[in-house]
C-alpha cells in the first residue's frame, strides 16, 4: 500500500499500523521552531497511557499545556534534574514527575505524568560544554566514565522516574535548537519521530538533522558515548497538509503537498540507513492543517481526540470554530499513536484481548 492509498485507508478506518518496530522512548525532533513538535507531543500523550512527556524545551510551551499555573507552583523541572550531572556538589532530584491529570482536566483517569521544564534551559547548553571540556582533560576510563554519565544523563533520570511512577512509555519534546537538553534526548531516546512542515525550510532542517546524525564533525557525533550511540528515525509526520478540491479527489494530496511528499520520500531514500526499517514508505505520514482546531486546541490545552465539530471559542479577538475535519486529524494522530507504541498487554507477557 503507498502513502496516498493508506492515508484514504486512515480515513476509511481500515488501515492497519505500520510494521515498524515498536520502542519505549521517542525524542520528537527537528532543528527549526514552529512545525508541530509540542502539538505532537501533546496530543500523543493523550493517546498512550503509562507514559512520561518530558519537556525539554526552555520555551516551556509544553508544560504550559499541562498546567497553566506552573510558574506559580513549586516544583523541581528537567532543569533541575539534569544539572547535579555538569555542576558537581548538587544533591539528585528523585520524584519529579507530576501527573498530568492533577492540573489538566482533560487527562483525567489517564495513566501520564509530566517532566516540568524551566526557562534555564537556555543555558544549559553553557553549562555542559564547561564540564565535557574539564572532562575530556581527563585520561582513559575515568574519562570515558564521566563522559557517558554526562551524555546519558538525561537517559538514566528519565529511567528511574519511569521505574518511580510504574509507567514504561516516555516522549521527549525538544526545542528548535541542538545544544544542550536536545543533545541529551538523543542519547536518551530509542528513536526520533521528526515532524516536517510542508515548506523548504522544514526541508533544509529535516537534511541538517540527518547531516548532524552521521558526520563525524558534527556537534553530536565530536563527542558520543563509549558505545557509540546514535538513534535512528522512526517516522517523519509531514504536518500542515493540504487537500486537493478537485470532486471525488478523496484524499489526494494537492500540489504543494505532493511536492513535498516526493521530497521528503527523496531525501528518505538517500538516507534510509538511518532509518528503522528498509522501507521509506514505513516512515512517512501525513497530518492535515490544523487551522482553527489546532488553535483551539493549544488555547484550551485540550487534546484534539476530545474536539467536536461546532465547539468555538473567540481567539485574539477572532471566532474561532472546529470544523468536521476535526474527525480526520483524529484518524491521523490515532495511526500514528497505533504505529509506534508496543501493545503494553503483549510486551509484559499478558494476554491480548
Amino acid at each position: 500500500m503507498d502513502i496516498i492509498d493508506r492515508q484514504n485507508a486512515i480515513e476509511l478506518g481500515e488501515a492497519e499500523a505500520l510494521d515498524l518496530p515498536k520502542f519505549d522512548t521517542y525524542a520528537i525532533c527537528n532543528l527549526r521552531g514552529g512545525i508541530g513538535k509540542t502539538t505532537l507531543s501533546f496530543n500523543l500523550a493523550y493517546y498512550a497511557d503509562r507514559i512520561i512527556v518530558a519537556d525539554t524545551c526552555p520555551q516551556c510551551n509544553l508544560t504550559w499545556f499541562f498546567d497553566h499555573d506552573y510558574l506559580s507552583h513549586v516544583s523541581v523541572s528537567v532543569y533541575d534534574m539534569l544539572l547535579p550531572h555538569f555542576v558537581p556538589g548538587l544533591g539528585f532530584a528523585t520524584r519529579v514527575s507530576r501527573s498530568i491529570s492533577a492540573t489538566n482536566q482533560y487527562f483525567e483517569g489517564k495513566n501520564a505524568f509530566f517532566l516540568p521544564s524551566d526557562n534555564q534551559l537556555y543555558i544549559l547548553p553553557s553549562q555542559i560544554t564547561t564540564a565535557i571540556v574539564q572532562a575530556e582533560r581527563m585520561t582513559g576510563s575515568q574519562q570515558t566514565r564521566i563522559l557517558d554519565s554526562m551524555l546519558f544523563s538525561l537517559r538514566d533520570e528519565l529511567r528511574r522516574e519511569l521505574s518511580e511512577t510504574k509507567t514504561e512509555r516516555c516522549l521527549i519534546d525538544t526545542s528548535p535548537f541542538f545544544s544542550g537538553a536536545t543533545h541529551l534526548a538523543w542519547h536518551a531516546c530509542d528513536a526520533l519521530i521528526v515532524p516536517v512542515r510542508t515548506d523548504q525550510q522544514s526541508i533544509n532542517s529535516l537534511t541538517l538533522l540527518l547531516r548532524m546524525l552521521s558526520d563525524p564533525s558534527s556537534e553530536f557525533r565530536k563527542i558520543c558515548p563509549s558505545n557509540g550511540h546514535t538513534p535512528k528515525i522512526q517516522m517523519i509526520v509531514l504536518t500542515h497538509c493540504g487537500w486537493s478540491t478537485v470532486k471525488n479527489a478523496r484524499n489526494v494530496p494537492n500540489k504543494q503537498t505532493k511536492i513535498y511528499i516526493e521530497k521528503t520520500l527523496d531525501i528518505i531514500r538517500q538516507n534510509i540507513v538511518h532509518f528503522t526499517t528498509d522501507n521509506p514508505d514505513n516512515h512517512i505520514l501525513l497530518l492535515d492543517d490544523f487551522l482553527g482546531t489546532g488553535r483551539i486546541s493549544s488555547a484550551k490545552s485540550k487534546p484534539i481526540a476530545l474536539l467536536n465539530v461546532g465547539e468555538g471559542m473567540t481567539i485574539n479577538r477572532v471566532r474561532t470554530e472546529v470544523n468536521s475535519s476535526v474527525e480526520k486529524v483524529k484518524r491521523q494522530l490515532k495511526y500514528i499513536s497505533d504505529s509506534i507504541w508496543w501493545e503494553r498487554e503483549a510486551k509484559i507477557g499478558l494476554p491480548v484481548e
